[in-house]
């Protein structure tokens, strides 16, 4: 039952980014700045962080299923939100275990993962020459507003769905 209510959340953010950037397009893009949601790649983030134990790697499933449903939903490039997704669950994963888990090292972890991805993406978009401008652009006017939308979101996100990951994990 777990996996389907993981699996049904999981669907809800990847439809509500979508949603977001489709409906405030053109409040989200103010000249040259956009502001990028990750709102699916956080919470597979938390999910790594407080439902996989040291030893379990669930998450990584989920990772790359959410990346795969991305790309056919709103890229034309198969593979690649699937390829960072894992990578960056993988990573954090594992740095997770050389640490503690309480709030500073979790939104840490969780802002590390973003810039991650986002900083992957571009690399993939950029070798396939889709991305547009330079690497200092992308910080400038993608990499930082994306960080700020996607940490407000984590705080929600933190307060709301921890518990229950955690019982989750428990009950596993």
């Amino acid at each position: 039952m777990k996996t389907v209510k993981l699996s049904i959340l999981i669907l809800l953010f990847i439809v509500l980014e979508g949603t977001v950037v489709n409906l405030f397009s053109g409040s989200l893009i103010r000249g040259e700045t956009v502001m990028t949601p990750q709102w699916t790649l956080v919470f597979l983030l938390l999910m790594s962080l407080f439902y996989d134990s040291n030893d379990t790697y669930r998450t990584l499933w989920y990772a790359l299923g959410a990346g795969l449903f991305m790309d056919v939903a709103y890229t034309g490039i198969i593979g690649v939100h699937m390829l960072v997704y894992a990578v960056v669950v993988y990573t954090v994963h594992g740095l997770n275990k050389l640490f503690h888990t309480n709030f500073p090292v979790v939104t840490l972890l969780v802002l590390a993962g973003v810039s991650f991805a986002d900083t992957l993406l571009y690399v993939f978009y950029s070798a396939l020459e889709v991305a547009e401008g330079n690497f200092l652009q992308f910080i400038l006017q993608r990499l930082g507003p994306a960080l700020l939308v996607n940490l407000i979101v984590f705080l929600l996100l933190y307060l709301i769905l921890k518990n229950v990951l955690v019982k989750w994990r428990e009950y596993s």
